[in-house]
């Protein structure tokens, strides 16, 4: 069995040594164990590790800071909101590479809102952000900067708009699946476009940075009229017209956006490959377009083939996932505590991601309250942090502890390389640091009642022998050096 050691999340490792980070259903959380590499194996199951086999480069893992989140974190007080944040993004905190946040309004916000609601204002003459910008985001994206910074990390920020201003769309609304007004090419595409860049500008005079954006979010959902929250349809066509004629244009003229990454998508696995297929395929639009950007909600029923073949075809381009949670079903809708069941959907799903070229997983909301909310449209969620506000404390679910065995220790640059399991029951995927030292190996027993007796072989070096014992459903990080 392995004891604690402590619940150092900091590593090293040296000479003959390896060490083992342990996260349970029964009783483990980030725990820490030294061991030292063998001369022999103690199993006959063999994890192979072959760093001669090289795929993608990592990006790094985050969270999503929305209007929810700032409303959450300001009724805590001072001294536990700071703690909260300094968990995620702090120097003694999990690591996290990325924060996406929201243009205006989501169903994770009070209601419905725009930044302008004018008719027609195609210049975007009466726009301006609003208070739910300065109370719930502004102040929180820049403490996880800071935070970052600290860490001696640059955090990377991007965003998207769940809807344009409703006078935009053909249904004059922010909720509810339609189109645009108007061809491609015509003002409501441009100004919409303008409304990107507006928000820019003014997030900028707050000291703000963006990394990265995408063109709207779920676009494929914007198909159904009577969808209950902010959404645009946009076909691939429609996306990339836009991307083509107005938004990459207006960002590269821009001093404030000209750097941003481009993903396209923002979409569930069924999007892909034909968004990228029809961005790619243009030689206009292709120069803007940095990237892809997936969610995970139909992964369930879409193979992850479906990631090989869009890397394979267009290979050099980011693919970051960018929106997951558990409990969203309509049958769940709320948070479960202490649900170990939720971790192991959060460890397969991007380990099977990672297994196809994904090179960073970005998570939804930081921290929601105990109803998984606020949501408008009570369309609520899980999430890895809870707030529970009227006691002033702040409880970490089993899916916190998942993403730190990835968040914290494989770093951005590192190189995903040749793995094999021995069983069904581990799936796990490998990492060899920029140095070409450091290995580190994220394992996840998905048996619910076997520990499983496993020995580690490094091809690089195989008469060393790292004998591990898995206990049942549990997430294993292993760290150590050649």
């Amino acid at each position: 069995m392995i004891r604690s050691l402590g619940r150092r999340t900091k590593f090293r490792t040296r000479g003959e040594n390896f060490t083992v980070y342990i996260s349970s259903r029964d009783q483990y959380r980030l725990d820490r164990v030294d061991f030292h590499f063998i001369a022999f194996p103690n199993s006959t199951s063999t994890i192979n590790i072959d760093t001669t086999r090289k795929f993608q480069k990592m990006l790094g893992f985050g969270g999503a800071i929305t209007d929810a989140v700032g409303i959450n974190l300001k009724k805590l007080s001072q001294a536990t909101s700071d703690q909260l944040m300094n968990q995620y993004y702090g120097p003694k905190g999990i690591g996290y590479r990325f924060a996406r946040t929201v243009v205006a309004s989501a169903d994770f916000s009070t209601g419905p809102y725009s930044y302008n609601d004018v008719v027609d204002d195609f210049d975007m003459v009466n726009f301006n952000l609003t208070k739910e910008d300065y109370l719930y985001k502004i102040p929180y994206i820049k403490q996880a900067v800071s935070l970052s910074k600290q860490s001696n990390i640059d955090l990377k920020l991007f965003c998207t708009a769940w809807a344009p201003p409703g006078w935009m769309k053909t249904s004059g609304k922010m909720e509810g699946g339609a189109p645009m007004k108007g061809e491609t090419t015509g003002p409501y595409y441009k100004a919409y476009a303008t409304y990107y860049k507006r928000f820019f500008e003014e997030y900028a005079k707050e000291g703000i940075k963006f990394w990265g954006m995408t063109p709207t979010n779920e676009p494929r959902e914007g198909q159904n009229a009577d969808y209950k929250f902010q959404v645009v349809n946009f076909t691939s066509d429609q996306e990339c017209d836009f991307v083509k004629y107005h938004l990459g244009p207006m960002l590269r003229a821009n001093d404030a956006t000209k750097d941003l990454t481009l993903l396209i998508g923002d979409e569930n696995r069924y999007a892909f490959p034909d968004f990228a297929d029809k961005c790619l395929g243009d030689p206009v639009t292709a120069p803007y377009v940095g990237g892809f950007a997936w969610h995970w909600y139909a992964d369930e029923g879409i193979s992850p083939e479906v990631i090989d073949q869009t890397m394979q075809k267009y290979p050099g381009y980011i693919s970051l996932y960018t929106e997951a949670c558990a409990g969203w079903h309509d049958y769940e809708l709320s948070p479960v505590m202490g649900d170990w069941n939720r971790a192991d959907q959060y460890a397969q799903n991007i380990i099977e991601d990672i297994s196809h070229g994904i090179q960073g997983w970005v998570d939804w909301n930081i921290v929601l309250d105990p109803q998984g909310g606020p949501n408008w449209v009570k369309n609520f969620v899980d999430s890895p942090i809870i707030a529970n506000y009227t006691v002033d404390e702040f409880i970490k679910q089993p899916m916190f502890y998942v993403l730190a065995h990835f968040s914290n220790f494989v770093l951005p640059d590192y190189t995903r390389v040749g793995f094999s399991s021995p069983s069904l029951d581990l799936e796990g995927v490998a990492f060899v640091a920029p140095d070409g030292a450091q290995r580190v190996l994220v394992l996840h027993n998905k048996n619910a009642n076997t520990t499983g007796q496993y020995t580690i072989v490094d091809q690089a070096r195989p008469t060393r022998f790292a004998n591990v014992e898995i206990p049942p459903a549990s997430i294993v990080t292993v760290v150590y050096s050649m």
